[in-house]
């Protein structure tokens, strides 16, 4: 029962971060499809040349977002409401600036086009797509932050409504400016910017609820704090930017040594990679999940909880993953079909491809949560450096060997390989430099730490009872505090059974109470936390005598707070 909290949590979150992320790629595959059967092959190639633009938005806005919201959860974990908030508005006010600066490529197009590897042939056409692109910067780059955001202030739910209106909105208006209206590629690109705008203004409205943890308000950064995001998030955001200069590097080699089949093979690349963004999204996913419970996990110091979230994203890692892999691979020449490879002779080399690229999907997914959960307890360097080898160095050492000789084969070889290494590599650092040894001696309690969990029942309560007494008999507290700690938690069942919960719920034996009563600076911190729906005692309409007990237990205490974090209740107070 321990581990149930951390166990329903963190499912909560994987659902509903594996639909945000398999929406957004949905929308990436649809705009692929469009763009193949409409414009083709040569559309194909510019969205796959695009593709590092938006990898640059991502880079920048998942740096801030997700290196700010580690810390965030922690704050929000240990219920420091006033630090979690003065972070969150110090990396809005970055957020708008780096969204602001990341208007300038607009001053030096040619030289942007030339960079990402546009060539004359496709000049016209990246123009007219990017353009329209590059002046929506800013709402790629707050959508990501505030996406994380929204995440870590316990409402994952509301990220993928936005997910969806993203996508609803640029389907439609896909098929309205490309097929109807016939805006050619331009439709394309205008189609996905405004989504995303509608998406941003989709994340803000979280903010209007009642029922929140954090406050909408902008404030300037100090430099410790732009320090502190972009170290703890760079990890993570990097990874975009490396996968943006491979896909350079290896779109450019393709063209080079590929000859009149050049641009095809450019094409057959941004078809795997859209599809792969299919075992992407749920790793994304996956691993968002994890990233937003264990930072709040870390916050609590509850390492059985950080190690049990770890577990369940490897198994869905794994077993989501071979099961995508498996697809892929039997149904490869389909897929590929599906874009626009129509030819013979390309659509063969399409498949072959993507049955050999779909050998690397279970490593892909092990290594993202693993690179995920070190970014979340705080091993950033170890997850940048990871990132690192993983989605640039050895990746492009292996393609620059493999790409002159076989192509797009090589291209599918060079990421078994890099995937294969980078997880014997997670091995190895799981035997030298354990994680569960760094948790431990960095987030453990140091003092004295009792935990327990008990079924919500009337029958519970003398089970605490006795608990509590021997541990205050063990812990030689005194006979004030032990009497008032007993109280506060009876009191608060009681309420939860009489008020929190409803006919058809009382029958429900899954609601349970976690209790943990931690010794810190001679004071005694107690921790109540339980997962009944949204219920605040301290608000409810019970008697006068309910009432004034718990205005008793306010007034008697240092510190008294309840919230609703994640997606449970909680009293955290000093006594």
């Amino acid at each position: 029962m321990d581990t149930r909290f951390a166990g329903n949590a963190y499912r909560y979150f994987l659902i509903w971060g594996i639909s945000a992320s398999l929406t957004v790629t949905l929308c990436t595959i649809m705009d692929s499809l469009f763009i193949g059967n409409l414009i083709g092959s040569n559309g194909l190639a510019v969205a796959s040349l695009s593709t590092p633009v938006f990898l640059l938005y991502a880079l920048l806005g998942l740096t801030v977002g997700v290196g700010a919201n580690v810390h965030i959860g922690r704050l929000l974990g240990s219920s420091d409401m006033n630090g979690a908030n003065s972070l969150f508005h110090s990396q809005i006010g970055l957020g708008l600036i780096v969204g602001l600066l990341s208007l300038s490529p607009l001053l030096f197009k040619d030289a942007y086009f030339t960079l990402l590897g546009v060539t004359e042939e496709l000049y016209p056409l990246a123009e007219q797509y990017l353009t329209v692109v590059m002046w929506a910067a800013p709402a790629f780059v707050m959508y990501h932050i505030l996406s994380v955001s929204v995440r870590t202030d316990s409402n994952p739910r509301l990220a993928t409504i936005a997910s969806v209106v993203v996508i609803g909105t640029n389907l439609t208006l896909d098929f309205l400016f490309m097929k109807v209206l016939g805006f050619g590629i331009i439709g394309a690109s205008a189609s996905l910017c405004i989504a995303e705008g509608l998406g941003v203004l989709v994340l803000l409205t979280h903010f209007l609820k009642k029922q929140r943890l954090l406050t909408l308000r902008v404030s300037l950064p100090c430099l410790s704090d732009i320090k502190k995001i972009v170290y703890n998030g760079f990890g993570v955001g990097s990874a975009n930017i490396f996968i943006a200069i491979v896909m350079r590097v290896f779109n450019a080699l393709l063209l080079y040594f590929g000859g009149d089949m050049g641009t095809t093979y450019v094409g057959i690349y941004g078809v795997i990679y859209t599809i792969s963004m299919i075992p992407i999204g749920v790793f994304d996913g996956t691993s968002n999940a994890l990233s937003t419970v264990t930072a709040f996990f870390v916050g609590e110091s509850d390492e059985k909880g950080i190690f049990t979230v770890l577990k369940k994203a490897l198994s869905v890692a794994v077993i989501g993953g071979g099961f995508i892999a498996l697809l892929c691979a039997v149904f490869s020449n389909a897929l590929v079909w599906f874009f626009g490879i129509r030819d013979a002779a390309a659509l063969e080399s399409a498949a072959e491809a993507m049955r050999i690229f779909a050998i690397s999907i279970v490593f892909t997914g092990i290594n993202t949560v693993i690179t995920a959960f070190w970014q979340s307890i705080g091993r950033a360097r170890l997850a940048g450096v990871m990132s690192a080898i993983r989605n640039c160095i050895l990746l492009l050492a292996v393609g620059v060997l493999l790409i002159p000789g076989v192509n797009i084969f090589g291209l599918a070889i060079s990421y078994i390989c890099t995937e294969v290494v980078c997880t014997l590599i997670v091995i190895l650092v799981s035997i030298l430099r354990s994680s569960r040894k760094y948790v431990s001696e960095k987030y453990g309690l140091k003092g004295k730490c009792f935990e327990r969990s008990y079924l919500i029942e009337t029958e519970s309560m003398t089970h605490i009872s006795g608990d509590l007494e021997a541990l205050c008999e063990e812990w030689e507290i005194g006979m004030k505090q032990s009497f008032f700690i007993n109280f506060v938690c009876e009191e608060l069942l009681l309420n939860v059974i009489k008020f929190g919960l409803d006919d058809r719920n009382k029958k429900n034996k899954n609601y349970y109470v976690s209790i943990k009563l931690m010794e810190k600076d001679g004071d005694y911190v107690l921790r109540i936390r339980d997962n009944v729906s949204s219920y605040n005692p301290f608000e409810s309409d019970g008697d006068e005598i309910d009432s004034g007990v718990l205005t008793l237990i306010q007034k008697k205490t240092k510190y008294c707070d309840y919230q609703r974090k994640m997606i449970f209740n909680y009293l955290y107070m000093v006594i």
